[in-house]
């Protein structure tokens, strides 16, 4: 079997996609997973949508981070009514995460706050992955906005959070594809001995979900869609190379 250096975030959420991988896996914050795939130091990542659609990259078909509903681990928290907020505090390891919360306030409810360093003090702050994790258990009666949950109310679809991306030139694209779709079906069988807890466990098969199929890929070009609308250069899903 070949050995491929295979990028991931730290996260929880990512361990049945990297099942049997690890010893090959490099654990970085999601926001470097492009940059490092871009400059050759990795042969796979699984990034940020948002920083995935660009026509540098392939995308694996078949596998992801998916949300058809509450994503659990991507959360905006507000004390004061979310029509009250003028000032966000950004999760410094998120990019897609900002992109969609960016499109639910913005393109969704016509509300444009300030968006602000994590490290000053705001009205309400984006969390995601098990920094989000952390604060709903610690604080189990906050005001919380669940952009998965969001996104499918607005939409009707479900939202892919983070792709496996290759470069497209890679020679071996196919080959490190078919092995992260192997990776992501053992990994889903060992949900079980993976999670720590019953809320792991629950958070691993009720709330997150790894199929791409073709109603996730019409949530990306949506997504694509509105990425436009803000401005931001996007491609269509036509555009998009899936192996």
């Amino acid at each position: 079997m070949s050995t491929f250096r295979i990028g991931c975030a730290p996260y929880l959420n990512a361990k049945p996609l990297i099942y049997g991988l690890e010893e090959q896996t490099l654990f970085f914050p999601p926001v470097e997973l492009p940059d490092r795939l871009r400059s050759g130091k990795l042969d796979a990542a699984l990034a940020p949508l948002g920083a995935s659609l660009s026509e540098e990259f392939a995308l694996v078909d078949g596998a992801g981070i998916v949300a058809d509903g509450p994503v659990k681990s991507v959360i905006l928290a507000h004390d004061a009514p979310l029509s009250e907020v003028r000032s966000i505090a950004i999760d410094p390891d998120t990019r897609s995460s900002f992109l969609l919360l960016r499109v639910l306030l913005e393109n969704f409810l016509g509300f444009r706050p300030n968006y602000v360093a994590f490290s000053e003090r705001a009205a309400a702050r984006l969390l995601i992955g098990d920094r989000a994790l952390a604060y709903r258990k610690e604080n189990p009666a906050a005001t919380l906005m669940d952009l998965g949950e969001s996104w499918l109310e607005r939409t009707g679809l479900p939202f892919v959070f983070a792709v496996w991306a290759v470069r497209r030139e890679e020679a071996r694209g196919k080959e490190v594809a078919a092995l992260l779709r192997e990776a992501k079906r053992r990994g889903l069988a060992a949900r079980s001995s993976i999670a720590n807890d019953q809320s792991e466990w629950e958070y691993l098969t009720r709330f997150i979900r790894y199929e791409v199929g073709e109603r996730e890929k019409e949530g990306v070009a949506r997504f694509c869609e509105e990425l436009r609308i803000l401005g931001r250069t996007a491609p269509s899903g036509k555009e998009l190379l899936w192996i």
